[in-house]
């Protein structure tokens, strides 16, 4: 008991001595650091056209994974999920422009396209000739188009509760409904806003400290603004992904979270019928972020579908 009281007495002198503010960061980034050493990632970045992209690194001798996070997300979104992938792949969690440790501008329009133009020069930069892509949510849609242009460099496609077909879901989700009343629970204003976006995220929430969900909530309310120009340009100006998908002819995992609030499970539906050679995967009682929400899982399904396209060589 004496050894809990004087580490609780240390942690308030250090927040009365160095700001709550600062110390609440250097817990953060204390926490995520060992979250990331936990997966052997690390930190890196990569310098393409003036800008730079912010990566995490798990080393392999074997083939290549490249995981794209979802809007308004970052790379540390597939930190426990890569826990579960065996050790000869070499994986990469990228932060896309505007997003996690990249610079935000406003004088950008962040397009589905312009994202995928990124990724691009950074994998060629990183030289990164074919790999496993894997993307959630907004992800998901990046790397369709990124398979649909760059077909010669992508090995395999996996989709988790891929945005870009919400125009064509047979049913919509509780978030384009509540959109339609002229709500977005993307624009967070406050922590109330950042704990509802949760409850549309997750199904059953994965536990955060409360330094980590502290600062998160803190950075997304900064961001709003920005977010919202990034939201309208992504929606508004990105290629229709749809008509793209029977020409997307590498091998495909969809995953997706059967109580997923953002984008309905219907779209299986369409992926099904419209990607070639597509497998399904629904996950019972799991939101719209498997891989941070039942990452063990979800990894299974994946390493299964890897270890059967290896197999078909």
């Amino acid at each position: 008991m004496k050894s809990i009281a004087r580490a609780v007495l240390l942690l308030l002198t250090a927040c009365l001595t160095f700001g709550c503010a600062s110390f609440k960061q250097g817990m953060f980034d204390f926490m995520m650091s060992a979250e990331r050493s936990k997966s052997d990632l690390n930190p890196g970045i990569v310098q393409i056209q003036g800008q730079t992209m912010a990566y995490l690194e798990r080393a392999g001798k074997g083939e290549t994974i490249v995981l794209i996070h979802g809007f308004t997300g970052n790379k540390d979104h597939w930190t426990r999920f890569v826990r579960y992938l065996p050790e000869d792949y070499r994986v990469l969690a990228f932060d896309m422009p505007g997003h996690g440790d990249n610079d935000q501008s406003v004088e950008k329009t962040y397009t589905v396209d312009y994202m995928a133009s990124t990724l691009d020069q950074a994998v060629n930069t990183l030289g990164l000739s074919r790999f496993h892509l894997a993307g959630s949510s907004m992800g998901g849609w990046i790397s369709m188009l990124y398979a649909a242009r760059y077909p010669q460099k992508v090995i395999s496609l996996c989709l988790l509760d891929s945005a870009g077909l919400m125009n064509v879901s047979p049913q919509p989700s509780d978030l384009q409904m509540e959109q339609s009343k002229g709500h977005n629970p993307f624009i967070i204003t406050s922590r109330e806003d950042f704990e509802e976006l949760f409850e549309y995220a997750f199904y059953k929430q994965p536990f955060y400290p409360w330094p980590i969900i502290s600062v998160l909530s803190d950075r997304a309310i900064a961001s709003s603004d920005f977010y919202k120009k990034v939201g309208d340009e992504f929606l508004n100006q990105s290629t229709d992904i749809y008509p793209l998908l029977p020409g997307i002819n590498v091998p495909a995992l969809v995953i997706w979270g059967d109580k997923d609030r953002i984008l309905h499970v219907s779209t299986t539906e369409v992926l099904k019928k419209s990607l070639p050679g597509s497998e399904v995967v629904i996950m019972k009682d799991c939101g719209h972020m498997p891989m941070a929400e039942r990452p063990q899982e979800t990894a299974e399904y994946y390493v299964n579908f890897l270890r059967t396209h290896k197999r078909s060589q």
